[in-house]
């Protein structure tokens, strides 16, 4: 009589079930279609067209409407606060925690002084219970002792902790108590942009968004398509679009290549005069709708010329001037882009 055999049973994995195994056990990925991309000029939080007025990530190109990405940064904000309340909640009890142990330990020393001092060390016991005595006199010396470091060990400063982040140091040793793990809890100080990814979170803040304004003219349909100022070609996910900071006009990077590169040579065709005329913009990036300059700015350039300043702290949090390319889903090619859908799961287990 045959008997088919258990999975267990052969020393390698049969083709089904190693199908079993990709589908049904560890890290899942796959590759988001077309259907899944948003459109170009697509808000990041609703994944509507955004809406007039709408505002760029000045690190990354994100696309955000205002209101969208304001109401992100208010609840952000409201998030932030409340991790530190529950911080500041969990450490002010650590240390009564602690104050209260060292109270009670330092009332054990004194107890057994007086103790000691009043004459009730009884030293005609048996050497038995000498030994006992002395045993748990060393035991409450050691917890005392214990509390006392843990108290020590609780008042060092936090660049402590993060300077040496070694599990196995036993003033690192993280513990069970809740307190504990909320005040080892890392938490984020500065908003996360919405449109940051695993690898490249970066954080952003209202004044460094960028107000985008984009060229619209009306379409076959009588539908306002947003076009490159220059070429007048619709802005699409299959061409790559950079956006000027800080005037935020939209243009597409064929069109940044021809019109916007900076030339230090003078141009031979031109008159004395122009030449003149044009030798202070030499080695500049100008935006092709407003001529505004866009030239990023090199600080050793400017402490070697004497311009170094103190910046206050809303110069450094401004926005710089520059070219970014605005992100987009799929680049419209048979690559179909990097974008990859991720779930983590359990790996196999026999």
């Amino acid at each position: 009589m045959a008997h088919s055999k258990r999975n267990t049973s052969l020393p390698h994995f049969t083709s089904y079930e190693r199908s079993l195994l990709r589908n049904s056990w560890g890290t899942q990925r796959g590759v988001i279609g077309r259907d899944s991309f948003i459109p170009f000029g697509s808000c990041r939080l609703c994944l509507h067209p955004s809406r007039e007025p709408s505002v760029a990530c000045a690190h990354n190109g994100d696309l955000f409407c205002r209101e969208c990405a304001i109401n992100d940064l208010l609840s952000q904000r409201k998030e932030i606060s409340r991790l530190e309340k529950e911080k500041e909640e969990a450490r002010r009890r650590i240390e009564e925690e602690n104050g209260r142990e060292a109270e009670e330990a330092r009332g054990r020393e004194v107890k057994e002084f007086e103790m000691v001092s009043m004459g009730f060390d009884d030293r005609g016991n048996a050497n038995g219970d000498k030994n006992k005595k002395k045993r748990k006199l060393e035991e409450e010396e050691e917890e005392g002792k214990e509390a006392s470091e843990r108290v020590k060990r609780h008042e060092k400063p936090d660049s402590n902790k993060s300077a040496l982040p070694s599990f196995w140091v036993p003033s690192l040793t993280p513990g069970m108590d809740p307190n504990e793990v909320t005040l080892n809890k890392a938490a984020k100080l500065n908003p996360v942009c919405p449109g940051s990814t695993e690898s490249d979170k970066h954080s952003y803040s209202l004044k460094s968004l960028v107000d985008v304004h984009f060229t619209e003219e009306a379409g076959s349909d009588g539908a306002m398509l947003r076009v490159c100022p220059s070429c007048k070609k619709t802005l699409t996910n299959s061409v790559k679009v950079m956006l000027t900071k800080p005037c935020g006009h939209v243009i597409c990077k064929p069109c940044v290549d021809k019109f916007m590169t900076p030339h230090d040579a003078p141009d031979p065709h031109a008159s004395k005069e122009e030449q003149e005329q044009t030798a202070e913009l030499h080695g500049k990036v100008l935006c092709y709708v407003c001529e505004t300059d866009l030239t990023p700015r090199d600080p050793a350039r400017d402490d070697k010329a004497g311009e170094k300043k103190k910046k206050k702290k809303k110069e450094k949090e401004g926005i710089q001037p520059g070219l970014v390319e605005i992100s987009s889903e799929g680049t419209g090619f048979a690559g179909r882009g990097g974008n990859l859908a991720t779930k983590t799961g359990v790996a196999f287990q026999c």
